[in-house]
């Protein structure tokens, strides 16, 4: 009974202490994240044409962007796809974009998609933010 208390309140007082604080003013925020996966490969991520990082499997981006039309873009090399994604941000919400690896026999691309923002919050807990390029 004591543990599954303790276990339940540092649960809470842990995602307590790592929920992010909302973007400021005219800012959104984004939020893009790969789980694990076998062998996965590390992508760039360009937003809005500017790279943004490089984003490798258990790992996150996260950025704050002008409100207004969002280009999200993974970049890797001439044998792989390059995947967008376009989003119209509004000023204090956040957007969190789920990134997964999909390779064939000659290509491989990593694919985006935006998810809901429940999901999301899920998902990224335990994963390690990833190296940022910029700093909007």
């Amino acid at each position: 009974m004591k543990a599954s208390v303790l276990a339940l309140a540092w649960l809470l007082l842990s995602s307590w202490a790592t929920a992010p604080e909302p973007p400021q003013g005219t800012q959104a925020r984004l939020v893009i994240y790969r789980l694990r996966e076998f062998n996965g490969n590390t992508y760039d991520i360009r937003i809005n044409d500017q790279k943004a990082g490089s984003l490798p499997t258990k790992r996150y981006l996260q950025l704050d962007v002008p409100a207004g039309p969002v280009k999200i873009e993974s970049v890797k090399d001439y044998f792989s796809d390059n995947q967008t994604v376009r989003l119209e941000a509004r000023p204090g919400r956040t957007y969190y974009v789920k990134a997964v690896e999909e390779m064939d026999f000659l290509t491989r691309a990593l694919l985006l998609a935006p998810v809901r923002e429940e999901l999301g919050q899920r998902e990224v807990q335990g994963l390690k933010p990833a190296a940022k390029t910029r700093t909007n």
